[in-house]
């Protein structure tokens, strides 16, 4: 007879309660309304494929969303004074300490009635990471005798510094399912060495650190549920029925939105992809990406009925794709995609209109060659986005840019050429966004080789986050360097 399961919460909402905890600057000015109520409500997605891995083993884990438990009304969203100044602090209810005070009490109450023996936690978003190993610390506490796992892509890149906190018990590394499951196996039978299963850093005799071999990917993602799946665990209606109505014009929110692949091919110096997927490129089969629409047409119905696939490649594989656009038109969602420039062929274009796609976001991070050839490492040319932005146009469909200001050795003249250039094509929707690094990626070592501890730490974005913004001799500080990319924005749109 197989011994009982333990009981298992898997915690959603962790950067979230993080942003309420600590409020950092500037996410709590009134101008960033819309990416605060976007990172307040959208859920863990990462622990939402292991849920729904876990469900369909037969482990009915339990899910504490921290935010979305408690907040179900617009009203917790709005700004209580209308008319504020974009640099004013938000007056929405939700910032403020009541909120505060029962997001705590929820959790309290449900940790204690809950009284798990095991507990998930996803550790991914580097903004607020060091505040969720703080909180990791605040559950060992608060639950000593629970099994702690934590795992994510911070996690992954962190797994030693996570351990050497003390609270976690079990790191899960890269792709999560298959190891969360046999840990689970492994802790219902009461086992005490961990060591053959990959993917897993554990505590040995006398506290030392193990990190078992690496976990190799799984072949065949449809292997995996859909994350929509656990969409009443992870109160997913909820959550789009809310960012349907405070975002109105926002992509990818719960409900609205998947990845039809896992990796990407590329080697991006700015990315973590390479690090994390290591080049790797799999795919879901249209049959599955077909299950996920009709799921999400038939339950999430409020609002614009538009869809977001939020994979680069989602063009990469040409076989699939022309199979892809036909199951696509049969659900009428308007679509939006990101891709490569050089996936935009004719051909591509006529079916991605043929099949109601509106928008292409392509990350074009440069207009400088010299700079997205040997500074980005990526395979494509100003002339060749440009080419693809014009067919997109001619095609019916809106592209949308984006770029990153401060790369190392691009100067303020070459940015400054940029937005001449699509001030010229006629080109508003583009963004600058300021360069951030973090490990894992290669921009994050030249940032180790370029400045010492104490400088690094002054360009830290904030006192909770692992992502750190990369100043240089064009731009001195963190602040000149965030306000200039701002400045670029502005005259993009004037």
């Amino acid at each position: 007879m197989r011994k009982e399961k333990p009981r298992t919460v898997i915690i959603s909402d962790v950067w979230g309660y993080g942003l309420m905890e600590t409020k950092p600057h500037p996410l709590w000015q009134v101008r960033y309304a819309a990416i605060r109520n976007k990172a307040l409500l959208v859920p863990e997605y990462g622990a939402m494929y292991i849920a729904a891995f876990l469900k369909k083993h037969g482990w009915e884990a339990e899910v504490l969303n921290l935010v979305a438990d408690v907040f179900r009304e617009e009203s917790w969203f709005r700004e209580r004074e209308e008319g504020l100044p974009d640099d004013a602090t938000s007056t929405a209810p939700v910032g403020g300490e009541e909120a505060l005070a029962l997001v705590r009490k929820n959790m309290e109450d449900a940790l204690r009635d809950l009284q798990p023996q095991v507990v998930l936690f996803p550790l991914s978003i580097y903004y607020l990471a060091l505040h969720a190993r703080e909180m990791l610390r605040r559950l060992r506490e608060m639950l000593p005798e629970a099994v702690l796992v934590t795992g994510g892509i911070y996690a992954t890149m962190h797994p030693r510094e996570v351990m050497e906190d003390g609270a976690a018990d079990f790191v899960v590394r890269g792709e999560g399912e298959w190891t969360t499951l046999e840990l689970l196996e492994a802790l219902r039978e009461g086992e005490r060495d961990f060591s053959g299963i990959d993917g897993l850093t554990w505590r040995g005799e006398g506290g030392r650190i193990i990190h078992n071999p690496d976990r190799e990917r799984e072949d065949d993602l449809d292997r995996f549920p859909h994350i929509y799946t656990v969409s009443r665990e992870f109160r997913i209606a909820e959550r789009h029925r809310l960012l349907k109505s405070l975002n109105p014009f926002d992509d990818y929110i719960p409900g609205a939105g998947f990845l039809t692949s896992r990796g990407c091919p590329e080697r991006c110096t700015f990315c973590l992809d390479p690090a994390v997927w290591k080049r790797r490129t799999r795919f879901h089969s249209p049959a599955y990406v077909r299950e996920v629409l009709d799921y999400c047409w038939e339950n999430f119905t409020g609002g614009d009925r538009s869809f977001y696939f939020g994979d680069a490649t989602f063009a990469l594989n040409r076989n699939r794709l022309w199979k892809l656009l036909e199951t696509v038109r049969e659900v009428p969602f308007a679509y939006h995609i990101q891709t490569r420039a050089d996936s935009l062929t004719p051909e591509v274009l006529n079916g991605l209109r043929e099949s109601n796609f509106r928008t292409v976001a392509l990350g074009a991070e440069s207009f400088d060659d010299r700079i997205l050839s040997e500074v980005v490492k990526k395979r494509t040319t100003r002339d060749e986005i440009l080419s693809a932005v014009r067919a997109a146009r001619r095609h019916g469909l809106q592209p949308i840019l984006t770029f990153i200001a401060g790369l190392p050795g691009e100067t303020r003249r070459s940015m400054e050429r940029t937005v001449e250039i699509l001030r010229r094509e006629g080109i508003r929707e583009a963004t600058f966004f300021p360069l951030v690094v973090f490990r894992g990626t290669a921009l994050y070592e030249r940032f180790l080789r370029t400045y010492g501890e104490e400088e690094r730490e002054s360009m830290r974005l904030n006192p909770w986050s692992e992502e750190f913004c990369f100043a240089s001799e064009e731009f001195p500080t963190m602040q000149e360097l965030i306000s200039y990319a701002e400045s670029l924005n502005k005259a993009i749109r004037a």
